[in-house]
Protein backbone atom coordinates (compact mmCIF):
# COMPACT_ATOMS: atom_id res chain seq x y z
CA UNK A 1 0.00 0.00 0.00
CA UNK A 2 3.09 2.46 0.86
CA UNK A 3 4.42 1.21 -2.29
CA UNK A 4 1.52 2.60 -4.51
CA UNK A 5 1.10 5.70 -2.42
CA UNK A 6 4.98 6.33 -3.25
CA UNK A 7 4.36 5.84 -7.04
CA UNK A 8 1.52 7.79 -6.84
CA UNK A 9 3.26 11.08 -5.60
CA UNK A 10 6.38 10.50 -7.95
CA UNK A 11 3.40 10.27 -10.91
CA UNK A 12 2.28 13.71 -9.24
CA UNK A 13 5.59 15.19 -9.00
CA UNK A 14 6.61 14.24 -12.64
CA UNK A 15 3.24 15.47 -13.90
CA UNK A 16 3.49 19.04 -12.20
CA UNK A 17 7.06 19.34 -13.83
CA UNK A 18 6.24 18.40 -17.29
CA UNK A 19 3.41 20.88 -16.90
CA UNK A 20 6.14 23.43 -15.78
CA UNK A 21 8.30 23.08 -18.33
CA UNK A 22 5.61 23.52 -21.46
CA UNK A 23 4.17 26.59 -19.62
CA UNK A 24 7.47 28.34 -19.13
CA UNK A 25 7.34 27.76 -22.94
CA UNK A 26 4.38 29.58 -23.36
CA UNK A 27 4.90 33.60 -23.27
CA UNK A 28 2.46 36.70 -23.63
CA UNK A 29 3.47 39.27 -26.42
CA UNK A 30 2.36 42.86 -25.30
CA UNK A 31 2.80 45.80 -28.12
CA UNK A 32 2.09 49.08 -29.29
CA UNK A 33 1.43 49.77 -32.97
CA UNK A 34 2.36 53.40 -34.10
CA UNK A 35 2.53 55.05 -37.41
CA UNK A 36 5.98 56.11 -38.48
CA UNK A 37 4.66 59.52 -40.30
CA UNK A 38 2.65 61.45 -37.51
CA UNK A 39 3.20 58.75 -34.22
CA UNK A 40 -0.71 57.95 -34.40
CA UNK A 41 -1.76 54.49 -33.11
CA UNK A 42 -2.56 52.49 -35.77
CA UNK A 43 -6.20 50.45 -35.55
CA UNK A 44 -6.70 47.40 -36.58
CA UNK A 45 -3.09 46.07 -37.03
CA UNK A 46 -3.14 41.89 -37.27
CA UNK A 47 -0.36 39.89 -35.50
CA UNK A 48 -0.77 36.23 -36.50
CA UNK A 49 1.45 33.41 -34.74
CA UNK A 50 2.24 30.23 -36.86
CA UNK A 51 -0.12 28.42 -35.08
CA UNK A 52 -2.79 30.43 -36.63
CA UNK A 53 -3.62 32.38 -33.69
CA UNK A 54 -4.77 36.15 -34.71
CA UNK A 55 -5.71 39.40 -32.78
CA UNK A 56 -6.30 42.79 -33.83
CA UNK A 57 -4.70 45.93 -32.02
CA UNK A 58 -7.15 48.37 -30.49
CA UNK A 59 -7.62 52.26 -30.97
CA UNK A 60 -5.05 52.87 -28.72
CA UNK A 61 -2.44 50.54 -31.09
CA UNK A 62 -2.01 47.99 -28.18
CA UNK A 63 -2.54 43.80 -28.60
CA UNK A 64 -1.22 40.90 -26.18
CA UNK A 65 -1.36 37.55 -27.98
CA UNK A 66 0.09 34.46 -26.53
CA UNK A 67 3.55 32.61 -28.41
CA UNK A 68 5.86 30.07 -28.06
CA UNK A 69 9.50 31.00 -27.73
CA UNK A 70 11.04 30.63 -31.55
CA UNK A 71 7.85 31.48 -33.00
CA UNK A 72 7.55 34.09 -35.42
CA UNK A 73 4.98 36.84 -35.14
CA UNK A 74 3.52 38.54 -38.68
CA UNK A 75 2.35 42.31 -38.34
CA UNK A 76 0.26 43.01 -41.36
CA UNK A 77 -1.90 45.98 -41.80
CA UNK A 78 -4.18 47.25 -45.33
CA UNK A 79 -2.12 50.68 -45.02
CA UNK A 80 1.42 49.95 -43.53
CA UNK A 81 4.08 47.52 -44.57
CA UNK A 82 4.37 43.63 -42.85
CA UNK A 83 6.52 43.46 -40.28
CA UNK A 84 7.90 40.27 -38.51
CA UNK A 85 8.94 39.89 -35.00
CA UNK A 86 11.23 36.99 -34.14
CA UNK A 87 10.33 36.08 -30.62
CA UNK A 88 13.52 34.44 -29.93
CA UNK A 89 15.23 38.02 -29.16
CA UNK A 90 11.78 39.15 -27.25
CA UNK A 91 12.69 36.99 -23.92
CA UNK A 92 12.43 39.71 -20.68
CA UNK A 93 11.24 42.29 -23.57
CA UNK A 94 7.92 43.61 -22.15
CA UNK A 95 5.33 45.74 -23.72
CA UNK A 96 7.54 48.32 -26.58
CA UNK A 97 6.68 50.56 -28.87
CA UNK A 98 6.88 49.63 -32.74
CA UNK A 99 6.82 51.99 -35.52
CA UNK A 100 4.91 50.61 -38.70
CA UNK A 101 6.06 52.41 -41.79
CA UNK A 102 3.06 53.24 -44.38
CA UNK A 103 2.74 51.36 -47.94
CA UNK A 104 4.09 53.84 -50.95
CA UNK A 105 2.20 52.30 -54.38
CA UNK A 106 4.19 53.55 -57.86
CA UNK A 107 1.25 54.69 -59.65
CA UNK A 108 1.68 54.49 -63.50
CA UNK A 109 1.43 57.95 -64.91
CA UNK A 110 -1.32 58.21 -67.91
CA UNK A 111 -2.09 60.97 -70.49
CA UNK A 112 -4.63 61.38 -72.71
CA UNK A 113 -5.71 63.69 -75.75
CA UNK A 114 -8.72 64.15 -77.94
CA UNK A 115 -7.02 65.55 -80.66
CA UNK A 116 -4.05 62.29 -81.38
CA UNK A 117 -0.37 62.44 -82.03
CA UNK A 118 0.69 66.04 -82.10
CA UNK A 119 2.77 65.70 -85.32
CA UNK A 120 -1.20 64.32 -86.95
CA UNK A 121 -2.78 67.55 -85.77
CA UNK A 122 -0.19 69.44 -87.68
CA UNK A 123 -0.16 67.47 -90.95
CA UNK A 124 -3.76 67.90 -90.48
CA UNK A 125 -4.35 71.43 -89.46
CA UNK A 126 -0.98 73.38 -90.55
CA UNK A 127 1.05 71.80 -93.04
CA UNK A 128 -1.70 72.19 -95.59
CA UNK A 129 -0.38 73.13 -99.25
CA UNK A 130 -3.43 75.45 -100.24
CA UNK A 131 -2.81 76.31 -103.93
CA UNK A 132 -4.03 79.73 -103.64
CA UNK A 133 -2.01 83.57 -104.34
CA UNK A 134 -0.25 84.74 -102.16
CA UNK A 135 -2.02 87.10 -100.35
CA UNK A 136 -4.70 84.62 -100.08
CA UNK A 137 -2.08 81.89 -98.72
CA UNK A 138 -0.81 84.32 -96.49
CA UNK A 139 -4.88 85.08 -95.07
CA UNK A 140 -5.25 81.43 -94.89
CA UNK A 141 -2.43 80.44 -93.42
CA UNK A 142 -3.03 83.04 -90.28
CA UNK A 143 -6.51 81.35 -90.41
CA UNK A 144 -5.34 78.22 -89.75
CA UNK A 145 -2.71 79.30 -87.30
CA UNK A 146 -5.38 80.98 -84.80
CA UNK A 147 -6.95 77.99 -85.47
CA UNK A 148 -4.56 75.93 -84.13
CA UNK A 149 -4.21 77.72 -80.85
CA UNK A 150 -7.95 77.72 -80.61
CA UNK A 151 -7.41 73.87 -80.77
CA UNK A 152 -4.24 73.87 -78.67
CA UNK A 153 -6.38 75.87 -76.00
CA UNK A 154 -9.13 73.35 -76.23
CA UNK A 155 -6.91 70.15 -76.29
CA UNK A 156 -5.54 71.96 -72.63
CA UNK A 157 -8.82 72.55 -71.50
CA UNK A 158 -10.03 68.73 -72.16
CA UNK A 159 -7.49 67.56 -70.32
CA UNK A 160 -8.34 69.44 -67.15
CA UNK A 161 -12.24 68.55 -68.19
CA UNK A 162 -13.49 71.89 -68.86
CA UNK A 163 -14.61 71.39 -72.07
CA UNK A 164 -16.95 68.62 -73.58
CA UNK A 165 -17.66 67.57 -77.36
CA UNK A 166 -15.14 67.36 -80.18
CA UNK A 167 -12.69 69.62 -81.79
CA UNK A 168 -14.64 70.16 -85.32
CA UNK A 169 -17.98 70.79 -83.57
CA UNK A 170 -16.19 73.75 -81.59
CA UNK A 171 -14.41 74.69 -84.49
CA UNK A 172 -18.29 74.99 -86.56
CA UNK A 173 -19.52 77.20 -84.12
CA UNK A 174 -16.29 79.13 -83.40
CA UNK A 175 -15.80 80.43 -87.33
CA UNK A 176 -19.03 79.27 -89.40
CA UNK A 177 -21.81 82.10 -90.18
CA UNK A 178 -24.53 79.99 -88.84
CA UNK A 179 -22.57 79.43 -85.65
CA UNK A 180 -21.48 83.27 -85.41
CA UNK A 181 -25.63 84.08 -85.74
CA UNK A 182 -26.17 81.53 -83.00
CA UNK A 183 -23.87 82.79 -81.03
CA UNK A 184 -25.00 86.44 -81.58
CA UNK A 185 -28.12 85.43 -80.71
CA UNK A 186 -27.40 83.67 -77.53
CA UNK A 187 -26.00 87.18 -76.35
CA UNK A 188 -29.08 89.03 -77.24
CA UNK A 189 -30.79 86.32 -75.12
CA UNK A 190 -28.38 86.88 -72.45
CA UNK A 191 -28.70 90.64 -72.81
CA UNK A 192 -32.46 90.40 -72.74
CA UNK A 193 -32.41 88.41 -69.48
CA UNK A 194 -29.77 90.45 -67.48
CA UNK A 195 -32.01 93.84 -68.27
CA UNK A 196 -35.75 91.57 -67.30
CA UNK A 197 -33.03 90.54 -63.83
CA UNK A 198 -32.04 93.95 -63.27
CA UNK A 199 -35.20 95.65 -63.91
CA UNK A 200 -37.10 93.73 -60.77
CA UNK A 201 -34.19 95.20 -58.55
CA UNK A 202 -34.04 98.57 -60.07
CA UNK A 203 -37.36 100.49 -60.76
CA UNK A 204 -38.77 103.56 -59.89
CA UNK A 205 -40.46 102.12 -56.88
CA UNK A 206 -37.59 101.11 -55.62
CA UNK A 207 -35.52 104.07 -55.97
CA UNK A 208 -38.56 106.35 -54.42
CA UNK A 209 -38.96 104.13 -51.30
CA UNK A 210 -35.37 104.55 -50.68
CA UNK A 211 -34.54 108.19 -51.65
CA UNK A 212 -38.13 110.14 -51.72
CA UNK A 213 -37.35 111.66 -55.38
CA UNK A 214 -40.17 111.44 -57.49
CA UNK A 215 -40.89 113.69 -60.97
CA UNK A 216 -37.76 115.45 -61.61
CA UNK A 217 -35.83 115.00 -59.13
CA UNK A 218 -36.42 110.92 -59.72
CA UNK A 219 -35.00 111.76 -63.37
CA UNK A 220 -32.29 113.36 -62.45
CA UNK A 221 -31.16 111.42 -59.99
CA UNK A 222 -31.25 108.42 -62.01
CA UNK A 223 -29.57 110.10 -64.67
CA UNK A 224 -26.94 110.69 -61.96
CA UNK A 225 -26.53 107.22 -60.64
CA UNK A 226 -26.78 104.50 -63.07
CA UNK A 227 -25.45 100.59 -63.02
CA UNK A 228 -24.88 98.65 -65.80
CA UNK A 229 -27.57 95.63 -65.94
CA UNK A 230 -24.87 92.92 -65.64
CA UNK A 231 -23.58 94.53 -61.70
CA UNK A 232 -27.37 94.34 -60.96
CA UNK A 233 -27.96 91.02 -61.91
CA UNK A 234 -24.34 90.11 -60.04
CA UNK A 235 -25.34 91.46 -56.95
CA UNK A 236 -27.60 90.66 -53.88
CA UNK A 237 -30.47 93.43 -53.59
CA UNK A 238 -29.43 94.15 -50.03
CA UNK A 239 -26.16 94.97 -51.39
CA UNK A 240 -27.81 97.22 -54.62
CA UNK A 241 -30.06 99.36 -52.30
CA UNK A 242 -26.94 100.42 -50.20
CA UNK A 243 -24.96 101.48 -53.43
CA UNK A 244 -28.19 103.71 -54.31
CA UNK A 245 -27.86 104.79 -50.37
CA UNK A 246 -24.22 105.52 -51.23
CA UNK A 247 -25.49 107.19 -54.57
CA UNK A 248 -28.07 109.58 -53.07
CA UNK A 249 -25.07 110.77 -50.34
CA UNK A 250 -22.74 111.68 -53.57
CA UNK A 251 -25.70 113.30 -55.18
CA UNK A 252 -26.92 115.71 -52.29
CA UNK A 253 -23.24 116.29 -51.78
CA UNK A 254 -23.01 117.10 -55.62
CA UNK A 255 -25.89 119.77 -55.46
CA UNK A 256 -24.96 121.51 -52.33
CA UNK A 257 -21.70 122.17 -53.97
CA UNK A 258 -23.22 123.64 -57.42
CA UNK A 259 -22.76 127.47 -57.23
Amino acid sequence: MNKQNHLRFISVIISFIIFNLAYAQNAEFKAVFKSLENGEPVLYAKISSPRGEAKLTNVNGFVAIDYKMGDRLTISHLTYDTLFVNTASWKGRDSLVFYLQPKVYDLREVRFTILGDRSLFDNKFVSNNLGKSDEEKVREKLKILEMRQELIGLDKMAQDGMVLGSPITYMYDRFSKDGKERRKYAELLERDRQLKASGKKFDDLIIITLTNYENEELVKFKEFCSFHPSYIEAVDALELYFEILRCRKEYIQKEYSKP
